[in-house]
């Protein structure tokens, strides 16, 4: 399926800023990135028209897995933590709203990036309208992505400078 081409050049931009810094993405890459940043209330309102659309739940589920082992690795490694303080700090590190805040000063355009459904958008303006919870699945599922595509260095660089550098 091809992506409409204001999608495209939104989807291009939004990986050539920080913390991506992809220019040139294929198509197929493109793809995948375009389903991590779908959420299901767009792709339910596409099938409802028998529009192909896939939401970014089976990315976001492996990009936790990857945020998780990042952050363990980290603390692990780079704290002397005991283990409760370990399994607190983790719980601290990979919860919604902590993601969705650290995403959001970070300065990553989830929310304008984010296709949603009629649902989540402003009447008026047809902003987006993105919950932390959202804005955090997305993010995980973006890393998934990233996993999938340049493998786990690519995905724990990203992880640990939006999530654990600042």
């Amino acid at each position: 399926m091809a992506l409409q081409r204001i999608r495209e050049m939104r989807l291009r931009e939004f990986l050539a800023s920080p913390p991506f810094g992809r220019r040139d993405v294929p198509d197929d890459e493109l793809e995948l990135f375009n389903e991590a940043l779908t959420h299901d209330s767009y792709a339910n309102e596409e099938a409802s028209r028998n529009r192909a659309a896939r939401s970014y739940e089976r990315l976001e589920f492996l990009g936790d897995a990857v945020i998780q082992m990042t952050v363990c690795e980290h603390i692990y490694s780079d704290t002397e933590l005991s283990e409760g303080e370990m399994t607190d700090f983790k719980k601290d590190a990979v919860c919604n709203r902590n993601i969705a805040s650290k995403v959001k000063d970070a300065g990553i355009d989830i929310d304008g990036t984010l296709l949603v459904g009629e649902g989540h958008r402003k009447r008026r303006t047809g902003e987006n309208v993105i919950e932390d919870n959202m804005r955090a699945d997305a993010f995980e599922a973006v890393i998934g992505a990233v996993y999938i595509i340049h493998g786990m260095d690519e995905a724990r660089r990203i992880v640990k400078e939006v999530l654990l550098h600042r």
